[in-house]
Parts: structure tokens; sequence; C-alpha cells
């Protein structure tokens, strides 16, 4: 198993204690999920994933939901989908704020006219107004929202204009695109669906946010060849809010786009221990740590004997010229006029010509330092040189 994998596994088994906690993943795993939701199911590509939101709304509302599996069709990925009913639906998606970029949220006003969403139960808007339930129903080609005991429908009038903000037709303009009769897709949320911000107000929650959208988005690759974390997001809107998130714990992401994906992306070993350190997963950081702290012994010990190989190599093209020198001094006329210390050191080096200058300097009958060695061997390499130099003249 990828120790990508492995990250998420123990993520999955982390369980927020405070509801709002459980709220703020439960956002990340539904608003940061590359599928398309469903006005009655809710899609995951990651099956942890998944499980892990079917965990979190059983803990928060009690649903039981029916898990399934979808195979792969087409340019489709294979789905993990949970049935859901649509009033579920409702509840589950007005508990953590997601809404749709450039639509008002349900506590703010809808529409030109100023009218607000409501039920007979629940107060968003005015008191007099009031889903019809027998006028509602998939199928119409119109939006709208719906109490917990009206299903998702159509209402005689649209979120404000007839118009979107690019000039096209309103054709599902709300959170819910709808099917027309005959049709064999889906009703399926609108692609650009992100949390509101509402559900990361506080630090633990925004840990917790963080750990689901590394559960529904995220990817590690194996420290042991690169270091290498990031988030393969769907839209820019994704992007930013993920991305402010991750300033507001003081990690620094970077971005690029990939194909039609907005990835954020950290590549510093100590960013990444952060990470996951908020994430919560300290089985994973714990390896993380050993396995930085093996590459930063390996490579030291690599350093140095770099540095001792080069010094070893160049300690012995030295001895090899100086040798080189010595010999040619000796076989020319006026060796024996040489002084003393350099004869003698001349008949050290000639004797050891692996060793290096302090140890020659300690295998001398009197007191000489390293440097003092260094400046016989230079003296008699000199005079080898000019004795060259005449020779060719």
């Amino acid at each position: 198993m990828s120790f990508s994998n492995n990250v998420k596994e123990e993520l999955f088994k982390t369980l927020p204690q405070a509801r709002h906690c459980r709220i703020a993943e439960l956002a990340a795993l539904i608003g940061m999920s590359g599928t398309e939701q469903r006005a009655n199911a809710l899609c995951f590509e990651n099956r942890v994933a998944g499980m892990k939101a079917q965990v979190l709304i059983k803990k928060l509302f009690g649903f039981e939901l029916k898990e399934e599996s979808e195979q792969p069709k087409g340019n489709r990925r294979g789905l993990f989908v949970l049935r859901c009913k649509k009033e579920e639906i409702a509840e589950i998606f007005e508990t953590v704020k997601i809404k749709r970029p450039g639509f008002v949220s349900e506590e703010e006003t809808l529409g030109s006219e100023g009218e607000t969403l409501g039920s007979e139960e629940e107060t968003f808007g005015s008191e007099k107004q009031r889903f019809d339930s027998e006028k509602l129903g998939f199928g119409s080609g119109k939006n709208g929202i719906v109490s917990k005991k009206q299903g998702f429908g159509s209402r005689e009038q649209d979120f404000g204009s007839k118009e979107q903000e690019d000039g096209t037709k309103n054709k599902g303009s709300g959170l819910f695109s709808v099917d027309k009769p005959g049709q064999n897709i889906h009703n399926t949320l609108q692609n650009d669906i992100v949390p509101g911000m509402l559900v990361c107000t506080q630090t633990c929650c925004k840990r917790a946010f963080l750990r689901g959208a590394f559960l529904t988005c995220g990817s590690l690759s194996d420290p042991e060849k690169d270091y290498h974390l990031e988030f393969v997001l769907k839209n820019e809107a994704q992007a930013d809010m993920l991305r402010s998130v991750l300033a507001s714990l003081s990690v620094e992401a970077g971005s690029v786009m990939r194909k039609k994906a907005h990835v954020l992306y950290i590549k510093d070993s100590e960013m990444i221990a952060t990470v996951l350190t908020l994430a919560d997963a300290t089985v994973a950081l714990m390896e993380l740590e050993n396995i930085r702290i093996l590459k930063e012994v390996r490579n030291d010990v690599n350093r140095r004997v770099n540095c001792e190989t080069a010094n070893i190599e160049k300690t012995v093209r030295a001895a090899s010229k100086q040798v080189e020198d010595i010999r040619f001094l000796a076989g020319a006329p006026g060796f024996d006029d040489l002084p003393e210390e350099l004869k003698l050191t001349a008949a050290l080096r000639l004797e050891h010509p692996e060793v290096s200058l302090s140890e020659l300097a300690m295998l001398h009958p009197t007191s000489v330092s390293r440097s003092g060695i260094n400046h016989r061997l230079k003296k008699l390499c000199i005079l080898a040189e000019k004795l060259r130099d005449d020779a060719r003249k």
C-alpha cells in the first residue's frame, strides 16, 4: 500500500469529538470532491472519503445511508455512492453551508424582489412564503431548495432573475440541476459547489477541514523518493478556499493548472510535516520524520565521504608530482649541493609517497611543522621546473 493510502487510512480512523469540527470535515469531504453531487445521493471517487462521510453523517444526523459502488462508464471513473432521501440531502447541505459561488446563502436574501426561502418549521425568510408540496417535484426544469417535509422541486419563481450571470438562460441556476422527462441522467449539483467559510471559523475546525480535504482530493508521494503533497481541485473557488485555510494555519502552498484541474502543492518537507501534524496523522508524521532523519544522516555521510575522497585524491596527485620532481632533481647535477633539510625532506618523500604533509612532518627527526614541510617541497618543485626550462633552452 502506498504512503498516501496509509495516511488516508489513519485519517479515516480520526473522528472529531466536537460537532462543529465534524461539520467542517464533512463540508470538506463533500465540497472538495471532484465529482458531481446528486439530488438523491452523495458521490465520491475515493472510497475512504465516502466511508468517512457516511460515519460523520450518521454521527451528526442519524441518517442511515445505503452505500453502492458504480462501475466506470466511458470517461467517468468508478464512484462510491451514498443514497439519501432528498430531504436528507437538503439538511446535510444546509448544515455544511455548501452553496454555489455567486449565489447567496440560506441566511441571505434571494432574488431581486427580496424573496427568501422558508418552510412552516424553519424561518429562512418570510412567514408568508411557503412551498406548496402538491406543486413540487423533479422533472419540471426549475430549481428550488425545500424543507425537511418537502421534496426538491420547482417553484413558481426562480432564484432572482431569469438570466444567469453569463447571460445564458437559467436552466438550473440554483444548487441543483434537474432532469428533463425522458433523459437518462441523474439530478446533479452544479460542478462549482464550494463550502462556506462559516464552517472554518475556529482553528480546530480548520484542522478538521484540512483532514477532510486530504481524504477527498489530497495525495502524498513516498518521502523515500520525493517530498510532494498536493490537492487536486475541480474549480478555482475550491482552490481559493483551501489556500485560504492553509494560509490561516501558516502553511504556504504553490498552485498550478494541470489540464482542467487546479492543483495546490507543497514540496517543503517541514511544511508537509506541519500539514500531517494539523491533520492529526501522528503515525504518518513519525514515519516521515524517521525517513527525514535517515535521509539527512545519509546525505551527511555522503558529503563527508565525498570530501574525504576529494582530499585523498588531491594528496595523491600532489605527492605524485613531488616524487616526480625529486627524482628529476636527483638525476641532475647539483643535487648534492642542496641544503640538508631539503635533501632530508626529499628522501622522506621518496620513502613515503602515500602519506600526507602532516604525517610527513611527524617522520622528520627534528621538529618541523606541516607548513614547513610544504614550503620545502615547493622549493624542490620550483628547482625542478627551473632545470626543465633551462634544458629546453
